[in-house]
């Protein structure tokens, strides 16, 4: 079981190496350069993008799919809640042990069951969808599974946590010691992944939103300015 362990500690390391040299050459490419005439604000137009032009109905189409969207926003958020409590089961062991016979475990565990049941309901969507099958390519499917995978461990992992009791009851040891590999192994998967799939772009996240409120700014479209009739 140790080995697994390291292996997905390994696995955190090359992840996080990799996306720091991303966000170097970021850094590296630097800011836009743009040689048209300011017109507005460009630390408003950045902050617009990361907030309000975030919503749905800001949007240019995500306001017609409001189901799809929500499933969306909690898939990501399973996500966040996955990786923290990986890194609080790594980083501090102390910690990891409160995860133990507590209600917090069983809170876990059930939003990320219920995080995990939307992403597999967006991938069905991707499967089904007559507008969304021919724009999705591998990468996508690859990338929503894993994450869906993630997420899937993790939540019987804390189930396990959460009646600890009951499964050394009616489940041997050696299961117990499966779903601890398995967790640790689909994470390493994971990680070994992100750098590679559209899932980097947690790193280039900021960057777009940033450029995007860069130029929207400086020409004075964003705020949005309401037109009164």
């Amino acid at each position: 079981m140790n080995y697994f362990i390291y292996i997905s500690y390994i696995a955190l390391i090359f992840c996080l190496t990799m996306c720091f040299l991303h966000f170097l050459r970021l850094i590296k490419l630097g800011a836009p350069k743009d040689l048209s005439q300011k017109s507005g604000n460009v630390t408003q137009g950045v902050v617009y993008s990361n907030t309000v032009a975030m919503l749905p109905n800001k949007k240019e189409s995500a306001y017609m799919h409001i189901p799809t969207f929500t499933a969306g926003v909690i898939f990501h958020l399973g996500t966040f809640l996955a990786f923290f409590c990986f890194l609080i089961l790594i980083i501090t062991p102390v910690w990891g042990l409160f995860f133990y016979y507590t209600i917090i475990s069983a809170i876990i565990a059930i939003c990320l069951w219920i995080s995990f049941c939307f992403g597999v309901g967006l991938i069905i969507k991707r499967l089904v969808s007559k507008q969304l099958r021919p724009i999705s390519n591998m990468d996508d499917f690859i990338s929503v599974c894993f994450t869906a995978l993630f997420q899937k461990f993790s939540a019987l992992l804390f189930t396990v946590f959460a009646f600890h009791d009951y499964f050394h009851q009616y489940f041997s040891f050696d299961m117990h010691n499966v779903i601890i590999c398995a967790y640790y192994l689909m994470s390493a998967l994971l990680f070994f992944y992100v750098p590679f799939g559209k899932l980097r772009h947690f790193v280039y996240y900021f960057a777009a939103r940033y450029h995007l409120g860069f130029f929207y700014g400086r020409r004075g479209t964003w705020p949005a300015k309401r037109i009164n009739n």
